[in-house]
């Protein structure tokens, strides 16, 4: 969080100081959830407070850079722009400023919120601008966003589209689409976040524009939670399919990886209360969040070892890791022997009543003397 003390923001012109601050502060303007930054400052008539800066502004998986510059001896002026792309208000009149700026003429400098306001009316008459840029490109790009918007439950304000590269002859067009959906139904996490976020970015290129790349982008959070970065494999994007058809059937496939983990998450649980009940006694330690792990300390003939188990995040249809350690010998490293059970009876059809019996059943009868002659004779001290 920006303060009165930021380096920064010390070296910005007084007045303009609290318009920076508040745009900064803002956490999205658009589709991306993705702060505004600042790129670089300056100053006009060589004085020492800068009132010239450059912003970087989440766009459609892209950043906008727009050039905002005050003129510090005129504080009851309005900002002037330059926007990278050229095509953009290159030569803007009064009246297509008054009705989509209409923030700039009522410029109020001793409003903090002055500034934002006139960048949000920017940022959406530019997505305007770049729909409206569609018309030029034949019929299925705007085919494309038209039916998206028309036809589907994704409203206007959840896409976001560019051309690129700007200024020319466009070679590549993105579509930035944040996917509102129920993530509640997910497991608890120990970093959940407010702002979880699914957006999937479509790229279309090609003559036709029938060459299309699909990529979903979740949030941190919504990543750790379906197992990672590539844990989410989404289906490719056939020329003769539209997005219309293509979004819905990306939410339904997100929609049946959530019940998934929802249900693993439920038996998960579901075993390590098994094992509290059986082994209420003898519990090391346990995951009371994501139901992940649980550690139990066991006894056969006078010899005490310890239990491990790990769940995956596909339990049941992975089966769980359990691994043996000693609490009495040392490796040559300075750790508890420890030993991984290998092969042991276990379905996923299985009740966790039946999973955890036989498995401790197979440990006692099986396991333990082995484990216990191979610590004994691995064991440095």
């Amino acid at each position: 969080m920006l303060n009165q003390n930021h380096p920064i923001l010390n070296s910005i012109d007084t007045y303009i100081e609290p318009l920076l601050k508040r745009v900064l502060q803002t956490q999205r303007l658009g589709v991306c959830c993705g702060t505004i930054e600042l790129n670089s400052i300056s100053s006009s008539c060589g004085k020492a407070k800068a009132d010239r800066f450059n912003l970087s502004i989440p766009y459609a998986g892209q950043s906008l850079n727009w050039s905002i510059l005050f003129d510090s001896q005129c504080p009851d002026l309005g900002p002037d722009f330059m926007f990278s792309d050229e095509t953009f208000l290159a030569d803007p009149d009064a009246d297509t400023l008054a009705t989509h700026v209409p923030s700039l003429a009522k410029w109020n400098p001793t409003d903090a919120n002055s500034l934002l306001r006139v960048l949000s009316e920017l940022f959406w008459y530019y997505k305007k601008h770049q729909i409206d840029l569609l018309e030029k490109q034949g019929d299925r790009l705007q085919l494309e966003y038209s039916t998206l918007v028309g036809e589907t439950e994704i409203c206007a304000e959840d896409v976001e589209m560019i051309l690129l590269p700007s200024g020319t002859r466009p070679t590549e067009a993105r579509f930035l689409i944040r996917m509102a959906m129920d993530f509640s139904q997910l497991p608890a996490r120990s970093n959940q976040s407010r702002n979880d976020a699914a957006m999937l970015l479509v790229t279309f290129h090609g003559q036709d524009w029938n060459h299309i790349i699909p990529q979903l982008y979740l949030s941190k959070s919504l990543e750790e939670a379906f197992g990672g970065p590539s844990a989410l494999h989404i289906p490719p994007f056939p020329p003769d399919k539209y997005l219309m058809d293509y979004v819905p059937e990306v939410k339904k496939f997100i929609s049946e990886k959530i019940n998934f983990l929802a249900l693993c998450f439920e038996r998960k649980k579901s075993f390590v209360t098994v094992l509290l009940l059986l082994q209420r006694g003898s519990i090391v330690e346990y995951d009371a969040i994501e139901f992940s792990y649980i550690s139990i300390l066991l006894e056969h003939r006078d010899f005490y070892f310890l239990v491990h188990f790990r769940l995956p995040p596909a339990f049941p249809k992975e089966q769980p890791f359990i691994t043996l350690q000693s609490v009495y010998h040392m490796t040559s490293q300075g750790k508890l022997y420890s030993q991984i059970v290998e092969d042991f009876p276990f379905s996923p059809r299985w009740e966790p009543l039946q999973m955890v019996t036989k498995a401790l059943a197979h440990i006692i009868d099986n396991e333990v003397q082995k484990f216990q002659t191979n610590s004994i004779r691995s064991s440095h001290f």
